[in-house]
């Protein structure tokens, strides 16, 4: 276990000295060609590591954006579900609710021994017709072709030869053409069985009819057709079960699930407006003119009162305004049509994409695949309707599946194999999941799990694991489950090396180093190292202190509300017509164990109708709005994660800086201003990497392998740009300090100083101006643009934060909270989806909802200040905090709280 303050430089000893030397390692047993780029990647600096087993890295970082991929995709238990379904699916038709047998000449074979033993049978064929044939052709055609005998509808066998043209006709709507007459007489009949009933599919195009001595006739079709209504289906194989491959993807949403469809609260944000008053939102901008002048000359030849509120005009108008129709109009469905033609249009793009949203796919209702996949069933139920389980219910449907003796010998293996791959889902915290779950909607813990699932779901063994907090996003209940995970994969023979900031999972280490004693330049030394009786034993470790419940909040008086907001009936995803009051004024957090619903509500529901978005939840209204100003979702994405993107460019002190530089004598007399000093523009940057500092290897059958600009040596700028200097040092030493080291060098500048100043309140001191923001944990760039909120102001903002303590030491959690206190004196709102139990016990006012994740949640356990939460029974979050915050709560109620400043 790696513990320490953050920025102590424990992801640099895991990442970018275990992993990176386990790495190099590892490409020397790799072919010529991959060497050749690889052995150019940086050795890490360290002397000497010895008994380094073969690394795997498991980040905190979810870097999916493709709509396709999904928890299922992810994990490859969709794939396996695939080939359950290709080996003993069962097809059904959906028109006649009965099985379609597979129809097979074996299996038909079988069931005609089974069905008519000991009889004398004939096996007949249909008429093999021709579109415009006459009667009289169609004789003289089966005779060339070599038919002899016909069957009547009383099964009497006639000779083709001797029938006239007449006759023929008269019997052509009933005849059969007969193929063999045998007795069935057990097994030793049935190579002959089988060569007639292969010779009638082959006359009969797939279709062959059995006429007994007594008893009805029985029709057998060739392949997946149904016996009752003739329907063909595709024969079952893993491609028909997958919606990423043409074969198997709804045709009307091409396996997506959903279709774009635009959004009439969009396009009329305003009903009390009129047409004439600019009520059609996308009319009423410059684009929009003509438009809007169609519009309006369309309403006086159809007789519609543009000048009345468009909430008065009667449904059949404003059916008129979407759908178009009389006056020549065509409605503004019409227009977006036009624009759809003209997608190579950047602004057309954007346009649709602002008024659209998404509804699910007509064709498949959501379920991706096409109807014939739609058709087949392994236990009763068909794959999409596993797919929407939580991953624990999944598992559960497996233990119980019971097959019939041939189809288990088939899927014993594959069973196997998937029974243990959901389980170890389920074991590392994902059991609230669904395996139709998008991936890109993961937050950073959830995708780190999602990959610890798929990584241990192989039997490596003598192999060193490298972890990044894998409780991020772990509700303190399902923590100890984790444990017992990661003891599992060490008892495989291997090294489990996890940086963690949980006292939970701290306190369950065999081994634990702390770095320290401080961050950035007061970091990267061993403060203790050792079992963690040592670690609590220590006086100067941090994490220690936090072991032994010594780092306690002073005590102040709670924030009166300065108003509310209601959600009135939410019902996304688990959410049980929740109705539910958030104060304004106020810190608020929202908890429950993993899959209560939090996201839901806070991100879902309530976010999406303040902001519009066109995947919002479902709910019946959202009261008090009117006293927000603005919405500023901080998500764990962040702001500005592009490659060249730090927390210079973002806070904006990066300009105060070039200005600085270009202010010196020196950049006078080369007559270099401040474009000289940055890397996005020609002039002073390195034009071989393009001011990146790095550039980006195309490995083809491998991931794109990035290495420093060998011209610049990853410095970004030319040797001319570096040789100016700002006290003694070059503008690339300048982004290679940290944010506390550049408070000091530029501690009297005014356009530098008060940009990084809020960097530091917000605990994020020991960063590095120049650090790539693509490179920052969900939490650190939560508190990034928290700093950015901190400069700007907050007052009239609701503020939304998805656990911002990620990657945050409990000491480090007092910077967030004091900058969280900040934010709400300064007239703003914080709401904050969190598991951290300082936070929480810090919190005005906490929403617990629950009691269990997935189907089990979704309603509101208990709502207060941290100490009714902590006195309900049946909330999880209450027992942890009694659990692990005895000092605040040893009587159900707290000793202090945390001063406001």
């Amino acid at each position: 276990m790696l513990a320490g303050v953050s920025g102590s430089g424990k992801s640099t000893l895991a990442f970018d000295t275990l992993y990176a030397e386990g790495q190099r390692r590892f490409v020397t047993s790799l072919s010529t060609y991959a060497r050749q780029f690889l052995e150019r990647l940086p050795r890490p600096q360290v002397d000497f590591i010895s008994n380094l087993p073969p690394a795997i890295a498991i980040e905190r970082k979810n870097r999916v954006t493709n709509a396709r991929s999904t928890v299922g995709t992810a994990t490859e238990i969709q794939d396996h579900l695939r080939l359950l379904f290709a080996r003993v699916g069962e097809t059904w038709c959906a028109a006649c609710e009965r099985p379609v047998p597979p129809g097979t000449l074996d299996g038909v074979a079988r069931e005609v021994l089974a069905r008519f033993a000991g009889q004398r049978v004939a096996l007949a064929a249909p008429l093999p017709r021709r579109p415009g044939e006459r009667p009289g052709e169609e004789r003289r055609r089966l005779a060339r072709e070599g038919h002899t005998r016909l069957l009547d509808g009383a099964g009497r066998a006639l000779d083709l030869a001797e029938l006239s043209a007449r006759e023929f006709a008269a019997l052509r709507s009933e005849a059969l053409l007969l193929v063999d007459r045998l007795a069935l007489r057990g097994e030793a009949s049935g190579a002959r069985l089988r060569e007639a009933l292969a010779a009638a599919f082959a006359r009969g195009a797939g279709v062959c009819a059995l006429v007994p001595e007594t008893g009805p006739r029985a029709v057998f079709r060739e392949g997946f057709a149904c016996l009752g209504c003739a329907r063909r289906f595709a024969a079952p194989e893993p491609a028909l079960f997958s919606f990423n491959s043409p074969l198997g993807a709804c045709p009307g949403c091409q396996g997506f699930g959903r279709v774009p469809v635009l959004d009439r609260e969009r396009v009329v944000p305003d009903p009390g407006k009129s047409l004439a008053g600019g009520a059609i939102t996308p009319f009423a901008t410059p684009s929009g003119r003509r438009a809007q002048q169609k519009l309006l000359r369309a309403c006086r030849a159809a007789g519609v009162d543009a000048c009345r509120p468009f909430a008065e005009l009667p449904e059949a108008a404003r059916e008129w305004v979407f759908a178009g129709g009389a006056g020549g109009w065509r409605g503004v469905r019409g227009h977006f049509e036009r624009l759809e033609r003209k997608r190579y249009k950047v602004q057309n793009r954007v346009l649709i994409a602002r008024y659209r949203r998404f509804d699910p796919c007509r064709d498949c209702r959501g379920a991706r695949l096409r109807a014939e996949a739609l058709c087949v069933r392994v236990g009763g139920r068909r794959l999409p309707e596993l797919a929407a389980l939580p991953l624990a219910e999944l598992r559960d449907w497996l233990e119980g599946l019971d097959l019939e003796a041939g189809a288990r010998a088939r899927a014993a293996r594959l069973l196997f194999e998937l029974r243990a791959r959901v389980a170890t889902a389920v074991e590392v915290g994902l059991g609230y999941v669904a395996l139709d779950r998008p991936t890109r909607t993961l937050s950073g813990g959830e995708a780190q799990r999602i990959q610890l699932a798929s990584a241990l779901g192989g039997t490596l063994t003598a192999s060193l694991y490298v972890l990044d907090e894998p409780s991020v996003g772990l509700h303190a209940r399902d923590v100890e489950r984790l444990v017992g995970v990661l003891r599992a994969v060490r008892d495989q023979g291997n090294t489990v090396v996890v940086v963690e900031h949980a006292p939970e999972l701290v306190a369950a280490a065999d081994h634990v180093v702390e770095l320290g004693p401080g961050a950035g330049r007061r970091g990267g030394q061993v403060v203790v190292e050792g079992p963690v009786d040592a670690l609590r034993a220590h006086p100067d470790s941090p994490t220690g202190r936090a072991l032994r419940g010594e780092l306690s909040r002073a005590v102040r008086r709670p924030r009166p509300a300065r108003g509310r907001l209601v959600v009135v009936g939410a019902r996304a995803h688990n959410l049980r017509d929740l109705c539910v009051e958030i104060p304004l004024g106020q810190l608020v957090a929202v908890t429950g164990v993993s899959g209560a619903g939090k996201t839901s509500l806070v991100r879902s529901v309530l976010v999406g109708h303040l902001l519009r978005e066109p995947e919002r939840g479902e709910c019946r209204a959202i009261e008090g709005a009117e006293a927000l100003r603005e919405v500023v979702v901080v998500g764990p994405a962040g702001a500005g994660r592009g490659a060249r993107s730090n927390p210079a460019t973002l806070s904006k002190a990066f300009d105060g800086i070039r200005r600085r530089f270009a202010a010196t004598r020196e950049a006078r007399a080369r007559g270099a201003g401040p474009g000289f000093f940055s890397f996005n523009v020609p002039g002073g940057r390195c034009e071989v990497c393009e001011g990146a500092g790095e550039v980006v290897v195309d490995m083809q059958f491998l991931d794109d392998v990035r290495m420093p600009c060998e011209a610049c040596g990853g410095r970004r700028f030319r040797p001319e740009a570096l040789e100016v200097r700002v006290h003694g040092l070059s503008i690339a030493d300048v982004l290679e300090r940290s944010v506390e080291e550049a408070l000091e060098i530029f501690a009297d500048d005014p356009g530098i100083e008060p940009r990084l100043r809020p960097l530091a309140r917000a605990g994020l001191g020991y960063l590095a101006l120049g650090q790539p923001l693509g490179s920052l944990s969900s939490g650190e760039a939560q508190r990034l643009r928290l700093a950015r909120l901190l400069a700007e102001g907050s007052e009239g903002t609701l503020t939304v934060l998805d656990e911002p303590t990620t990657g945050l030491h409990p000491l480090d959690v007092a910077n967030l909270l004091d900058g969280l206190d900040e934010l709400v004196r300064a007239g703003g709102s914080a709401l904050v989806v969190e598991h951290n139990l300082d936070l929480i016990e810090a919190a005005d006012h906490v929403i617990d909802l629950g009691p269990e994740g997935g189907p089990g949640g979704g309603e509101l356990v208990a709502e207060g200040p941290p100490e009714a939460i902590a006195r309900c029974q049946r909330s999880r979050t209450g027992a942890a905090l009694r659990r692990f915050k005895p000092w605040a709560f040893a009587s159900g109620g707290r000793a202090g709280r945390r001063g406001a400043g």
